[in-house]
């Protein structure tokens, strides 16, 4: 979108990508511009990649690095560490049970019909120490993307440390299966391409919702130990 890219910060890092100059200092600049705009840190990293893109190169893992430094630290943002948990763009463990109790209590509808049944996305491929933040992040960006874009806004989500969780219902019969579908040749054409990032193959479970929200917390809780 236009607006996206109407922001002073932009123009020094356009010509240090367009005449192959140190990227790092003017993306660090723009990262904390995207933050005061309000804009966040997983749409601005795509809107960079555009720019990196129509200048027939790839954007450097040191780029991506000093645009999220910029705008995760900004005083006027959110706490970093709430950031970079925040990196899927998906709602927190919280929050997926907050709606799924007004689910439970007949205050939220899906709008379907049938039981209420539980989908979990596991794109783990195994430990990720400390240091490698930045896997960490394209995998969480990654993962948030496929959800949104498989099962829209109707459904409750959660995602924690790479496991998405997806609240639905069994009816009109099929279209869970068809998101579930969806997403996994999505994530099986993206862990190709990113071995070291996501699990290939992804681990998709479809399985009856429990009967109190305890019992849901615990069983959410237990997938991604």
């Amino acid at each position: 979108m236009p607006e996206d890219w109407s922001t002073p910060a932009l123009v020094p890092l356009a010509y240090a990508v367009m005449n192959g100059l140190a990227a790092e200092v003017p993306a660090q600049a723009l990262g904390t511009a995207r933050a005061l705009a309000d804009v966040g840190v997983t749409e601005g990293l795509r809107d960079v990649e555009v720019l990196y893109d129509l200048c027939l190169t790839s954007m450097p893992s040191s780029v991506t690095l000093a645009f999220a430094a910029g705008w995760e630290t900004t005083d006027t943002g959110p706490d970093p560490h709430v950031a970079a948990r925040g990196m899927s763009g998906l709602p927190q463990h919280a929050e997926f049970l907050a709606r799924a109790a007004d689910v439970f209590a007949g205050i939220e509808s899906t709008r379907e019909g049938g039981s209420l049944v539980l989908v979990t996305i596991d794109g783990r491929v195994g430990r990720i120490g400390g240091a490698a933040r930045l896997v960490r992040w394209k995998r969480d960006v990654l993962l948030g993307e496929v959800v949104r874009l498989s099962f829209g806004e109707d459904y409750p989500t959660g995602y924690r440390d790479g496991v998405a969780v997806v609240l639905g219902r069994s009816e009109p019969a099929g279209r869970v299966l068809a998101s579930v579908a969806r997403a996994r040749a999505t994530l099986t054409s993206l862990a190709r391409k990113n071995p070291s990032i996501l699990r290939s193959p992804v681990r998709i479970t479809v399985q009856p919702l429990p009967d109190d929200l305890a019992a849901l917390r615990g069983l959410i809780t237990e997938d991604v130990a």
